[in-house]
């Protein structure tokens, strides 16, 4: 399947399936589970991604479950997130990159879940869980040209004073200059272009 435009910023809120505020244990063990959930998800972004017809993520980070764009408040409620999105030929090639990544999401030990659309304009197309991920794959802009976007994401869990986002040096913004992540290597920035996924 061959890869069209890029959409740099795809869907990221999915009502219904994203709880915000989330908080399992205390703070700092809620840093353990976001490293961990981070973890997970670079390991399993390969191989979903390669089925939705792609060989790069536009976002593969620890991102912010606020608004807010002080640093300091932003990072104290995190959760990772992968996403790419693509402008698809027709409705119906949508609906093969989710069925191929269904195919695919089984056969790795994801459980299928059935859930309606996130918003009036929009089709879900697949959601699916694994521990505590969850994938889901939509579309919107009607038959012609419309706008499938993949996003992994783990939960919104609240994390301690002076914790600091990391990211994936596979996302596309890896080593800009945005203070939410000061701890990049600033040498690798590649002015947002794509990298290809691991084999």
């Amino acid at each position: 399947m061959s890869s069209r435009r890029r959409i740099i910023a795809p869907l990221l809120l999915i009502a219904g399936v994203i709880s915000l505020g989330g908080c399992m244990g205390s703070q700092q063990d809620n840093v353990e589970a976001t490293a961990q959930h981070g973890e997970q998800l670079v390991a399993a972004i390969p191989g979903l991604v390669r089925a939705f017809g792609e060989e790069s993520v536009s976002l593969l980070s620890e991102t912010s479950c606020t608004s807010s764009p002080d640093p300091e408040t932003a990072s104290r409620n995190t959760r990772w997130t992968g996403a790419v999105g693509v402008s698809a030929s027709s409705a119906q090639e949508g609906r093969d990159r989710a069925q191929a990544v269904r195919e695919y999401a089984e056969s790795t030990g994801w459980t299928t879940e059935d859930r309606g659309a996130a918003h009036p304009s929009g089709e879900r197309l697949y959601t699916a869980t694994r521990d505590e991920l969850t994938l889901v794959i939509e579309q919107d802009g009607g038959d012609d040209e419309p706008e499938v976007s993949f996003t992994v994401t783990s939960p919104c869990l609240e994390k301690p004073s002076g914790h600091t986002m990391t990211r994936s040096e596979l996302d596309s913004m890896y080593g800009s200059s945005d203070p939410l992540y000061p701890n990049d290597d600033r040498s690798k920035f590649t002015n947002g272009e794509p990298k290809p996924l691991p084999e």
